[in-house]
């Protein structure tokens, strides 16, 4: 009977053959060694899980903007048109930027644009359309000048930096009755962007644009004023112009001489100065002047001579009519002789001449801005430089004149010294106000929150599982305490030999058909029952 294996009826072995509970199957199932081997690894993929999750929902949403420069009514109607969409959104407190999630940016716009939260300014042709039938003069003309005024405002709004602008235009009705008219004038406020400025030809080219626009006004009756209250119509000092060239012609130049010399020497060793002495005199000259020679343009030459008779002299008479003898011919060239003046002649001549007087006539204009000096200063850094000569630093100065095209004739002069530098620290910007800090920060509350999941939850469930598990070993115990020593090695349960078991099965049918009341004897013995005496009769 020593080889008999009972079985209690009910035991775990028994629940797993007759479908025990779900409980009862998970235990068994996490009681197999290769599960056990593998919950380490699912317990951290599930802690993965876990800080994933955590990280999306703690993590903000990657935002888009939406909207950048709106006025606060704008963006009122806006945000209204979001809170009724049920759309998620932030606002820049610095810019006023309007931000959505990446998700939702299409799905704000269409939103906006349904409810037309972001109209569109009405133009001067709506005006003009939307003026009743059967209006008055009076009302036809102000719409007319509002409907003006409307389109000025649109088409300034075009210029960069200009957020809003409006436009009044002063015009004084035609009448019969009034002598004297009034010229019309024009006042326009502009509000410009944050940390824009218009430049004095943007200013220029608005107060031209508006007096183009309206017949009979002149530029100098339009005046623009900036949200600040500031007039930038205003006549400029005329000492302004020449501080701003020449603060552009010395920048110029020092930005020369800067890609001149870093690539050489680097851009942290050297620091260049230029001083730029501009001619601000303005001189208009006239001369004219008149040829005192002169060409002769035109000459006239009269004479007139009256001469008497040849060899006629003495009282007049018939005998001073005498005619000269008849003449005679010569051999030879004839020759120069002086001639014989006639007794009695005489003669006048007279000369007239024109000369061509020239004249000359020449304006001279000298616009100011000439350079009348320039001087540059260089220093360099005699850490970085090392060993320098005197050779080395007369190069460099030349290499400078050549740069900024110094003039030894205008007396034009550049300076390079070598010097240490000093290193000034820049003031650190405290940690919380840097960039990385909000990232370490969101960073550090998700890895928080995953660690008290892991701590709150994952290793009570872990411990709870290892309860189970020790619960279930010690219920195998048992079971296997009923077993014979030799089937248990190392705490597990070593697999029978079916042929064995089979014939012990049936060695104990056999006992319990032939000797019938010795198996109930060694059942009662193995369930520790009393065994009642037998009547010995």
């Amino acid at each position: 009977m020593a080889d008999l294996v009972p079985q209690p009826a009910g035991g775990a072995l028994a629940g797993l053959g007759d479908g025990g509970s779900v409980s009862a199957r998970a235990r068994a199932f996490a009681a197999q060694p290769a599960v056990k081997k593998m919950l380490p690894a699912f317990a951290g993929l599930a802690a993965l899980g876990v800080l994933g999750l955590t990280w999306a929902a703690l993590s903000p949403d990657p935002q888009r903007a939406l909207y950048s420069q709106l006025d606060d009514t704008e963006r009122a109607n806006i945000v209204a048109a979001l809170d009724q969409g049920g759309i998620a959104y932030a606002i820049d407190n610095q810019t006023g930027a309007l931000t959505v999630g990446e998700d939702d940016i299409y799905k704000a716009r269409m939103l906006v644009a349904s409810q037309g939260a972001l109209a569109a300014p009405e133009s001067g042709t709506d005006l003009i359309a939307s003026l009743p039938m059967g209006a008055s003069r009076t009302l036809e003309g102000d719409r007319l000048r509002a409907a003006q005024e409307r389109e000025l405002m649109l088409t300034i709004l075009e210029i960069d930096g200009v957020e809003s602008a409006r436009v009044h235009i002063a015009k004084a009705e035609p009448s019969v009755f009034v002598r004297d008219e009034v010229a019309p004038s024009a006042s326009i406020m502009v509000r410009l962007a944050r940390g824009r400025q218009l430049a004095e030809g943007q200013v220029t080219a608005i107060a031209n644009l508006v007096a183009g626009s309206v017949p009979g006004l002149s530029i100098g009756a339009v005046r623009i004023v900036d949200q600040h209250g500031k007039l930038l119509t205003e006549g400029r000092d005329p000492k302004a112009a020449g501080l701003d060239m020449q603060a552009q012609l010395e920048a110029e130049l020092t930005a020369k001489i800067d890609q001149l010399l870093a690539p050489v020497y680097g851009p942290g060793a050297f620091s260049a100065q230029v001083r730029v002495e501009l001619d601000m005199s303005e001189v208009t000259s006239a001369r004219e002047s008149y040829d005192k020679e002169g060409a002769i343009r035109r000459e006239t030459l009269q004479q007139s001579q009256n001469a008497g008779q040849a060899g006629a002299g003495g009282i007049p008479g018939v005998l001073a009519n005498t005619p000269p003898d008849p003449a005679t011919a010569r051999a030879g060239a004839p020759q120069d002789t002086p001639g014989t003046a006639a007794s009695g002649g005489s003669g006048e001549s007279s000369s007239t001449r024109t000369f061509e007087l020239g004249r000359e006539v020449a304006v001279s204009n000298i616009a100011p801005g000439a350079v009348k000096r320039v001087s540059a200063a260089v220093a360099l850094d005699q850490s970085a430089m090392g060993k320098v000569s005197a050779a080395d630093i007369q190069r460099v100065e030349k290499l400078v004149a050549a740069a900024i095209g110094a003039r030894t004739d205008r007396g034009d002069e550049v300076t390079v010294v070598m010097r240490p530098f000093q290193k000034t620290d820049a003031e650190a910007v405290p940690f919380y106000e840097t960039s990385w800090f909000g990232t370490a920060l969101r960073s550090g509350l998700a890895l928080l929150g995953v660690l008290l999941v892991l701590l709150l939850a994952v290793r009570p469930a872990l411990k709870m599982l290892r309860n189970r598990d020790s619960n279930a070993a010690t219920a195998e115990g048992g079971a296997i305490a009923l077993l014979p020593a030799g089937n248990v090695a190392g705490g597990q349960v070593v697999p029978y030999d079916r042929a064995a078991l089979d014939a012990q099965i049936e060695l104990a049918q056999r006992i319990v058909r032939e000797q019938p009341q010795d198996a109930v004897l060694a059942l009662r013995r193995m369930l520790a029952e009393p065994t009642p005496s037998r009547d010995v009769a």
